[in-house]
């Protein structure tokens, strides 16, 4: 009887061993962050602020709420002067919008932002779990011009 229970309990201890190998692996960052690729779905100049890792941070950043420059910055570990410059390069494709309201600028993700946000989790995922939870997503991606009602 001590045989069977000795086995058994090897046989648990390397299913662990096992399952602990795979949560390992689908949690492990496989330098997904400095890769880039082309989303086809969106107009090529999107496409470019895109593939930027400070790009994609800022727009990751922005995702629940609106937020001051230095903010974002010390968000995504840039320096202010970079954030200012990625905030308005962001702003030109109109991906994300500016307010101001005191003496510092809200920024805050616009339609085509949004839209922005969920190409990011699809096609430029944080790690292999991100990934493998995404990959059903990318046939329901589909670019479209917003519609702004001023």
């Amino acid at each position: 009887m001590e045989d069977y229970f000795i086995i058994l309990m090897g046989l648990i201890f390397a299913d662990s061993i096992v399952i602990a190998s795979i949560i390992a692996y689908l949690f492990k960052s496989k330098r997904f962050l400095e890769r880039y690729v082309d989303v086809k779905e969106v107009p090529l100049h999107i496409n470019n602020a895109l593939k930027d890792k400070t790009k994609r941070d800022i727009i990751r950043s922005l995702k629940r709420e609106k937020k001051y420059l230095t903010l974002i910055a010390k968000e995504i570990d840039e320096s202010v002067a970079k954030t200012k410059y990625h905030l308005h390069e962001l702003e030109k494709l109109g991906i994300i919008a500016s307010m101001k309201l005191t003496r510092e600028k809200f920024f805050l993700l616009t339609e085509k932002g949004r839209w922005c946000l969920k190409a990011i989790y699809i096609y430029y995922p944080r790690n292999n779990f991100e990934r493998f939870r995404n990959t059903l997503k990318q046939g329901q991606l589909k670019w479209r011009e917003p519609h702004i009602k001023l």
